[in-house]
């Protein structure tokens, strides 16, 4: 019974501490840098296939974040999930940005 009164009190005392981080608008307005970051990517990559595919999945997987994130199902995820997931859409946008970046420029010349 002290184990779950423990767990209680450490989510009440994340969801204090990470508030605007795992707040379902914190995580939508995430999402939504994250998807508009994979379109610049999706033009960034246009003839490569595998990139492209897996662009357009994250697109796909991230929209449907942004709707769940509008749901009252959110509301009732755990501080920890939510911090999971928070971490998890900063790791992707951080993949995504140097996975652009490491794009070989399309000319050898200095603009």
């Amino acid at each position: 019974m002290l184990g779950w009164l423990k767990r209680i009190a450490e989510d009440i005392r994340d969801r204090v501490r990470y508030s605007k981080k795992i707040s379902p608008e914190g995580i939508r307005v995430l999402a939504v840098e994250l998807q508009e970051l994979a379109g610049v990517a999706e033009r960034v990559y246009p003839d490569v296939p595998d990139r492209t595919a897996r662009i357009q999945r994250i697109r796909s997987e991230v929209g449907q974040l942004i709707d769940l994130t509008e749901r009252m199902e959110f509301h009732r995820l755990s501080a920890q999930r939510r911090l999971e997931l928070h971490h998890s859409l900063e790791r992707s946008r951080a993949q995504l940005l140097d996975s652009m970046q490491s794009v070989p420029a399309p000319t050898d010349r200095i603009q």
